[in-house]
């Protein structure tokens, strides 16, 4: 039997939404964010995402050629008559930053989608540190050109875990990271504690500046194995899969190429990496 009154019902369903997150686990800026997407094989039709004002997400309410699955009607209060699912499509999805905290990203997903696809976003260099974080910043140069690398991947690893950052277009690059937890030792006691039977109080601002952790580095880039978009220009991003697929890459600071380097990082001052790189 029908509902009283309702002669008709309409109903939508997304078929892509998007949720973005910061790679580093930083304290996250959702505002400003934007995506568009596209048939992977239709650069020139492109649809943008709307915000949702309830949640993170970006979400599409309809993508090209999907429309006939992404609405249903019904009449007298019949339940909602949903044509059968269509076979998946790749879109490509491309998230940019208005504010340019982060690094445009670009991904490609299965349309229509199931779940919220999520997509990790990297500094960009020139975006401010949260209070409290590491800082290493620097430059990926090729060997012997000495011309930029960009979309190289750079992994710092400290006693506490490995952290990953991708460079820009130009090779420079951004990495904010938790200080390592284990705090090594201070002259004369612990790095959080005076010695045993000591009079001496905890280590005050100067004692932390001379707090330091020894990090390797290491790098990933391998610019035959990046894949774009169709129709894509020179500065925009690789898809993110192939960016964080590059195979190991050497590091020469003038002692020969190397797997890694160790370099010190000091606490609150931003450890400064010119990284002449030999990609895979």
């Amino acid at each position: 039997m029908g509902v009283p009154g309702e002669r008709e019902r309409i109903g939508y369903r997304a078929p892509l939404a998007v949720r973005c997150f910061d790679a580093a686990g930083a304290p996250f800026a959702r505002d400003g964010l934007s995506a568009v997407a596209w048939p992977e094989n239709d650069p020139a039709t492109t649809v943008r995402a709307t915000p949702s004002p309830f949640s993170d997400l970006l979400g599409f309410g309809s993508v090209p050629g999907r429309r006939a699955h992404q609405r249903a009607r019904s009449t007298d209060g019949e339940p909602l008559n949903w044509p059968a699912p269509a076979a998946p499509e790749p879109f490509v999805v491309r998230v940019t930053d208005r504010a340019r905290r982060y690094l445009p990203t670009t991904v490609l997903a299965e349309v229509p989608a199931g779940t919220p696809v999520a997509v990790p976003l990297y500094p960009a260099p020139g975006r401010q540190a949260p209070t409290g974080w590491a800082v290493v910043r620097g430059e990926l140069h090729g060997d012997p050109d000495g011309g930029p690398l960009g979309w190289g991947v750079v992994e710092v690893s400290t006693d506490a875990g490995r952290h990953a950052t991708v460079s820009d277009a130009d090779g420079r690059f951004l990495l904010c990271l938790p200080y390592p937890e284990a705090l090594p030792e201070l002259p004369g006691g612990s790095a959080a504690d005076p010695a045993p039977g000591s009079t001496d109080p905890a280590p005050g601002p100067a004692g932390l500046a001379a707090l330091t952790w020894q990090v390797t580095v290491a790098v990933r880039c391998q610019p035959g194995a990046l894949r774009r978009p169709v129709d894509s220009a020179a500065q925009d991003p690789p898809y993110l899969d192939s960016i964080l697929g590059q195979a190991p890459a050497r590091i020469d600071l003038g002692g020969g190429p190397q797997p890694t380097v160790t370099e010190t990082l000091t606490f609150g001052t931003a450890l400064v990496l010119p990284l002449t790189v030999v990609p895979s």
